[in-house]
């Protein structure tokens, strides 16, 4: 009987995961489009109520198709083959499902986008009482950009890619030209055909620039619609290249975002393709792996890689070399390996490794130039743990090490269990700015619209709240599972959906709590600690832990022993940085980060931390700019 009542709480527990879910996540992006994790039951149901109407579905590579009974094209009675079967036949308009996540009930025709629960009541025999079908409406995109025309020869001749010269080879692959910005001008569409969005190269600087609605999201294909290989490339400059190539045997699709994210809307667009190959080009801010983390999304089984070395360049590149462009297709290799593999088989990976050195050290930190001297640059896929006295600063110095970051487009999502969201982005933003905006409200508006297009994310759990109803429901249990279950699920979320590339959890023994389970808590630990080694290493996600040392007498230096729990905390991460603060000890005390552990080249050593309260920064670029400033600023006045 004891067992027995302590089921029923686990079950309730299981049953409200996605509510859990959509009550502690959200973004700063159109947080009215409901998002959720896959609920396995709601998507076995509707699998079910599928099959009971028999109504036909497929099983994609990434998404469910099914006849969208929402759309007024499709709108039957149900409950007969006969008239499934009808509209399959003559083009029924088609719905997707994300099988990843479940988050949505997508009809690329009539632009709904709905919830999995919601979308059921349409495909039910006899919809319930009450029911009302979702608000549809045709896609209307209206372009930025009035004054297009057809591409002109001055066109082709200003993009300067060689051997085109003919502005009717732009003109078949859909481009148009904006003389008086200099832009050529592509339309992104969706699933069913539907302009959605549109993307532009600026031929002045090369500058792209991609401008969609908040809720949908196209790619740039071109090709006949009966292929079923692709070859995905990041920015238009390829795509021109390859498109006007005439390759017979791929389609040629342009990515949104280049290598930034790849929107979830995107996905049915890819549906019809049994092979994507990757040819992408890698900038300063993404390394050549960054096509292993859009395969996770894509089902990595159909996806092959061009790996970045001095005979596969980018397709630009390799033009202007005179490279033969169907070779280096023909070359593709498998992005996923078996769980044995050779050296033969990871060769061209250790080739572009030491080719691409300075893009596989990672993304270098523009404020604090002597962390890329010591750990070369922040890297996905690693853990780092941060640690120091209380008080020393360690949540300040973390928001502006990530917000450097971020700056850089690396997403960033984070889990601040110590101190809330409106404080933490205020902080955000004071460091984002330089000074306090107490005085200058003014300037309000225009610092928040500039921040909010940083790729900057945030989990609403704090403190011990998610813990409770856990800890109520499993008196006698360990509810370290079915916590990091929630969080786990939540990163997991934001790391397909919102491409996260930096998870930071701030701080964890804040996210532990404190337990009525008298079991060891040094276990628990270890146990939360290992789920965010495995989590960085899967999903090749950059996690940093914020944790606080045990107690030592503050005349001694911490170390890595220090941090509070076993060795398996350092033992596991990749990197320690520790905040050592020697101020309250000495007179001439100083406060440094000591790197503590590199385990990617070994370098240790310790970086000055001087803290500037205006501007929230311990940067010595931001610092001496503001001197810089401020002298320029005084000199003024004088001469005036």
């Amino acid at each position: 009987m004891r067992r027995a009542g302590l089921i029923k709480p686990l079950l309730r527990i299981n049953n409200n995961k996605s509510r859990v879910w959509r009550e502690n996540y959200s973004t700063q992006v159109d947080t009215n489009l409901a998002e959720c994790t896959l609920d396995p039951k709601e998507y076995v149901d509707f699998k079910r109520q599928l099959r009971q109407i028999n109504l036909p579905h497929k099983d994609g590579h990434t998404c469910l198709q099914l006849e969208c009974r929402l759309c007024e094209r499709n709108r039957q009675t149900p409950g007969t083959a006969t008239s499934s079967q009808k509209s399959t036949d003559r083009g029924g308009l088609l719905a997707y499902v994300n099988k990843r996540t479940g988050a949505s009930f997508m009809c690329p025709n009539c632009d709904v986008k709905t919830s999995l629960a919601n979308a059921l009541a349409a495909y039910q025999l006899s919809p319930p009482v009450g029911y009302k079908r979702q608000p549809q409406r045709q896609p209307v995109y209206e372009t930025r950009f009035p004054h297009l025309i057809d591409v002109t020869p001055e066109a082709c001749e200003a993009l300067g890619i060689k051997g085109l010269k003919e502005a009717a080879h732009l003109t078949a692959i859909g481009a148009l030209w904006e003389p008086q910005k200099q832009l050529l001008h592509f339309k992104l569409r969706n699933a069913s055909q539907q302009v959605v969005g549109e993307k532009v190269l600026n031929l002045e600087d090369r500058r792209e620039e991609t401008f969609q609605g908040s809720s949908s999201s196209g790619l740039l294909i071109h090709g006949a619609g009966n292929k079923t290989k692709a070859i995905l490339v990041s920015n238009l400059l390829d795509f021109i290249v390859l498109a006007t190539q005439n390759i017979e045997t791929h389609c040629i699709v342009c990515l949104p975002y280049e290598l930034n994210m790849l929107p979830q809307e995107c996905l049915p667009g890819l549906e019809r393709f049994k092979e994507l190959v990757f040819w992408l080009h890698y900038d300063a801010s993404h390394s050549w792996d960054a096509a292993r983390a859009f395969a996770l999304k894509m089902d990595e089984r159909r996806c092959l890689l061009i790996r970045p070395t001095e005979t596969e360049p980018a397709p630009h590149l390799a033009l202007r070399r005179r490279l033969n462009l169907r070779h280096i297709v023909a070359k593709a290799t498998p992005v996923r390996h078996k769980a044995i593999t050779t050296f033969g088989a990871m060769r061209n990976d250790i080739l572009s490794e030491l080719q691409n050195i300075e893009k596989v050290n990672g993304v270098k930190w523009k404020r604090f130039p002597v962390l890329n001297k010591l750990l070369k640059g922040h890297r996905r896929g690693e853990l780092t743990i941060l640690t120091g006295p209380t008080g020393s600063g360690k949540t300040t110095f973390m928001s502006e090490y990530s917000l450097d970051l971020a700056m850089q487009g690396v997403s960033t999502l984070w889990g601040s269990f110590e101190i809330r969201n409106t404080r933490l982005a205020a902080t955000l933003l004071r460091q984002y700015v330089g000074y306090p905006l107490d005085d200058r409200l003014q300037e309000f508006n225009h610092w928040a619209e500039e921040f909010e297009r940083l790729p900057l994310y945030f989990m609403t759990f704090h403190g011990q709240q998610p813990l409770k109803p856990v800890l109520e429901a499993i008196e006698h249990a360990s509810y370290v599972h079915d916590v990091m279950h929630v969080i786990i699920d939540t990163i997991e979320h934001a790391s397909y959906v919102h491409d996260v590339m930096h998870v930071i959890i701030d701080n964890l023994q804040f996210m532990m709590g404190v337990s009525t389970y008298r079991g060891d808590k040094f276990w628990e630990q270890d146990a939360i600690i290992a789920a965010f080694r495995s989590f960085a290493t899967k999903h090749n996600v950059h996690v940093t832990l914020v944790m606080h040392p045990r107690k030592e007498r503050q005349d001694d230096e911490l170390t890595t022993s220090s941090v509070f729990g076993t060795a398996k905390a350092t033992q596991e991460a990749d990197n320690v940085l520790i905040i050592q603060d020697k101020r309250l000890t000495s007179v001439r005390g100083k406060k440094y980060l000591q790197i503590a552990k590199n385990r990617y080249c070994g370098d240790l050593g310790i970086m000055p931390l001087e803290f500037d309260k205006d501007a929230l920064s311990y940067s010595t670029q931001i610092q001496n700019a503001k001197r810089r400033r401020e002298q320029r600023e005084k000199t003024a006045t004088t001469e005036a």
